[in-house]
C-alpha cells in the first residue's frame, strides 16, 4: 500500500477550499492508495481563520452579499454526496441580498469543515494541528515541516498562509510613542478594552479603507453606542452615544480618498442593456492575446464599458461623466490624483444615495460596476503572464483605485460612517496626508490644516498582498534556499496554473505549491470567497490524487509468472 503524505500550511478559506477539492477528488481512490493530510493552523477556529473569526462582534460585516458566499463549488463539479448548503441555505434562507456579519460567515465555514471531515473518503486521513508551521525545508526527496519543535516529513506541501489579520502594520517596528500604539485592529477585542484605549480618548487611526471602518465601529458601537434610522432619510442613520466610546477618531492616509458604498443590485438591473454591455466587455478582454498592454488595450475596454453603461442610464450627469471616464482611468493608472468628485464626506454621501437608488448613477458608480462585472474576465486574462511585464506597476495603481470605487463597504456600514462624521465622532480634518509628530511629551496628528494632540494611535493598514511580508515563516527560508521566487515585477510567489511553485531557476519545485494571497499579481484577486474565480485548488487536488495513484501502483508487489519451457 502506498501512502502519500500531504501538509497544508494554513486553513483559512483558501486552505479550506483546497482541502475540500482534495477530499472530493480522492473519492474515487481504491483501497491501495492512501493520503494522509496534516493541516497546520494556529487559529482556534480552522476553516474561518482570523478574518472570519466567529468571536467578532456582529457589526463587522462582509462587503459582499450573502448569496455570494459558499464553501462549496458549483453544482456538478463535485463527486461528494450529501447536502452542501450555501451560506444563505445554512443561515435559514432570505433573499441573499444582505451583507452578513463576518462572524456568522466564520461559523458557516467552520461548520462546512466539520461536514467535509465527516464525509472524508476512506482513502484520506486528515489531522488538524492547532499550531503554526515554523519552517518548511527540503530533506532529500521529501519536505520537512517544523512545528512546535517537531519535524514531520511530507511528499507534498501546500502553502495557504493567507494574511495574518493580527500582524502589525508598518508603524510598529519604529514606533517610539509617546502615545501608545495599537499595532493592528485585529483581534478587534483590543479596541473594545477600556484599559487599552480609554473612554473619551482622542484616537488617530492610520488608514481610511475597510479596516478603518471596523476600527471606528469598535471604538463607538462596540463600546455601547447605537444607530437608528432617520425618518426623513430612510437610507441615513443617526448615532447615539453609549458612554464608553472614544471622544473623536482622526483618520489619516496618503490620499484621503474613501471607499465608496456598495450599491443595491437593483440600480444596475434597472438600466437597459447593462448585462449586454458587461458581456461585451468580458468578450473583448477574453479575446486579448497574452502580453496585454494596459494603455493600448485594457484602459480602452474599461473606458468603453463604463461610458456605455453611464450613457445607458440616461441620467442628467451621463454626458459629462462619460467624457471624464477615460481621463479618470488614465490618471488612476499613472498614480496621479484622480479627478476628484468632491470631499471625502461628499463622495461617501453620494455613493450611499446612488447605491440606494435615490440619486442618478454617476461616473463613479459606472466605473465601480464595470470593474465588478468585468472582474472574472480580467482575472482570467491578466493573471500569470497575461499582462505585459512593464505594465504591472501601473496595473496595481489602477486596481487600487478601482477597488476603492467597486469593493467598498456594505451600505449599512457606509451609512454608519456618515452618521459618525455627522455626530463629530469622526473628524476628517487631517484625513489627507496627515502625519504623526512628537511635540514634547505628546503625539500630534498634523496636516496642512494644523494639528491635534492624540491620546492613542491605531494602525488600520493591513500588510500588503503577495509575499512581501518575508519575515514570517516559512517564506523567508524557502526564498533563501531557492525553492520559491517572487515573480518579476510582481508581489507574489511565481506559481503555475496549478499553484506549483517555481524555483529561483524558473523550474517547478517538486511537491511544493502555494495558493491565495501569497501569490497575488501572479494570481489576481485572492481576497475573495468565490469558488469559481480561481481554478488552482482543483488543479492542485488533481495533481496530488494522481500522484497518490501512481505511488500506490509502484508499491504493488510484482506477481511472479512461471517460465514456460
Amino acid at each position: 500500500m502506498g501512502v502519500l503524505r500531504v501538509a497544508v500550511v494554513g486553513l483559512g478559506p483558501k486552505g479550506l477550499f483546497a482541502l475540500e477539492r482534495l477530499l472530493d477528488r480522492a473519492t474515487g481512490l481504491d483501497d491501495r492508495a492512501r493520503i494522509e493530510v496534516d493541516v497546520f493552523e494556529p487559529h482556534p477556529v480552522p476553516g474561518a481563520g482570523p478574518h472570519y473569526d466567529p468571536r467578532q462582534p456582529s457589526f463587522l460585516r462582509m462587503n459582499i452579499p450573502a448569496d455570494a458566499v459558499s464553501a462549496w463549488p458549483p453544482s456538478g463539479t463535485s463527486a461528494a454526496s450529501g447536502p452542501r448548503p450555501s451560506f444563505v441555505a445554512w443561515a435559514g434562507g432570505g433573499d441573499g441580498s444582505d451583507y452578513p456579519p463576518r462572524a456568522q460567515v466564520g461559523r458557516y465555514l467552520a461548520d462546512c469543515l466539520a461536514t467535509m471531515l465527516r464525509r472524508a473518503p476512506a482513502a484520506v486521513q486528515v489531522t488538524i494541528h492547532g499550531i503554526r508551521a515554523d519552517a518548511v525545508s527540503r530533506r532529500g526527496a521529501r519536505w520537512e515541516v517544523l512545528a512546535a519543535g517537531t519535524a514531520r516529513a511530507y511528499d507534498e506541501v501546500l502553502l495557504a498562509t493567507g494574511h495574518e489579520a493580527t500582524s502589525g502594520g508598518s508603524l510598529a517596528p519604529a514606533w517610539t510613542g509617546p502615545a501608545p500604539l495599537v499595532a493592528s485592529v485585529f483581534p478587534i477585542q483590543r479596541l473594545l478594552d477600556r484599559d487599552v484605549i480609554a473612554p473619551g480618548a482622542v484616537v488617530a487611526v492610520r488608514g481610511f479603507a475597510l479596516t478603518f471602518i471596523d476600527a471606528a465601529l469598535a471604538l463607538t458601537e462596540g463600546r455601547g453606542g447605537s444607530f437608528a434610522a432617520t425618518p426623513e432619510h430612510p437610507h441615513r442613520l443617526r448615532y447615539f452615544p453609549g458612554g464608553d466610546e472614544v471622544a473623536v477618531i482622526l483618520p489619516f492616509s496618503r490620499t484621503g480618498r474613501p471607499m465608496l458604498a456598495k450599491p443595491d443590485p437593483v440600480v444596475a438591473a434597472a438600466i437597459p442593456g447593462a448585462d449586454v454591455i458587461a458581456a461585451a466587455g468580458c468578450a473583448r478582454l477574453a479575446a486579448l492575446v497574452e502580453g496585454v498592454e494596459l494603455h493600448r488595450e485594457l484602459l480602452p475596454i474599461l473606458a468603453g464599458a463604463a461610458t456605455d453603461l453611464l450613457r445607458a442610464t440616461r441620467g442628467g450627469h451621463a454626458a459629462g461623466g462619460a467624457v471624464a471616464i477615460p481621463r479618470w482611468l488614465k490618471a488612476a493608472a499613472a498614480g496621479s490624483p484622480t479627478p476628484a468628485s468632491g470631499a471625502a464626506i461628499d463622495e461617501i454621501t453620494r455613493s450611499v444615495a446612488v447605491g440606494a437608488g435615490l440619486s442618478a448613477p454617476d461616473a463613479m458608480w459606472a466605473l465601480g460596476h464595470t470593474w465588478r462585472t468585468l472582474y472574472p474576465a480580467l482575472v482570467s486574462r491578466l493573471g500569470d503572464g497575461g499582462l505585459a511585464e512593464r505594465d504591472w506597476p501601473a496595473f496595481r495603481r489602477l486596481a487600487t483605485e478601482m477597488e476603492r470605487v467597486a469593493f467598498g463597504p456594505a451600505p449599512l456600514n457606509a451609512a454608519k460612517l456618515l452618521a459618525l462624521v455627522e455626530a463629530g465622532r469622526i473628524d476628517l480634518t487631517h484625513v489627507h496626508g496627515g502625519t504623526l509628530r512628537r511635540r514634547g511629551d505628546r503625539t500630534r496628528l498634523c496636516s496642512r490644516h494644523g494639528g491635534r494632540a492624540v491620546d492613542a494611535v491605531v494602525d488600520a493598514v493591513l500588510p500588503g498582498p503577495g509575499a512581501t511580508d518575508l519575515h514570517r515563516p516559512p517564506l523567508r527560508a524557502l526564498l533563501d534556499d531557492g525553492h520559491v521566487r517572487i515573480a518579476a515585477a510582481r508581489r507574489g510567489l511565481d506559481v503555475d496554473a496549478g499553484g506549483g511553485c517555481r524555483s529561483a531557476s524558473g523550474a517547478l519545485t517538486p511537491g511544493l505549491a502555494a495558493i491565495g494571497r501569497v501569490t497575488e499579481d501572479v494570481v489576481i484577486g485572492n481576497d475573495t470567497l468565490s469558488r469559481t474565480l480561481h481554478p488552482l485548488a482543483d488543479r492542485w487536488a488533481d495533481k496530488v490524487v494522481e500522484r497518490a495513484r501512481e505511488q500506490a501502483a509502484q508499491a504493488r508487489p510484482v506477481t511472479a509468472h512461471p517460465v514456460l519451457g
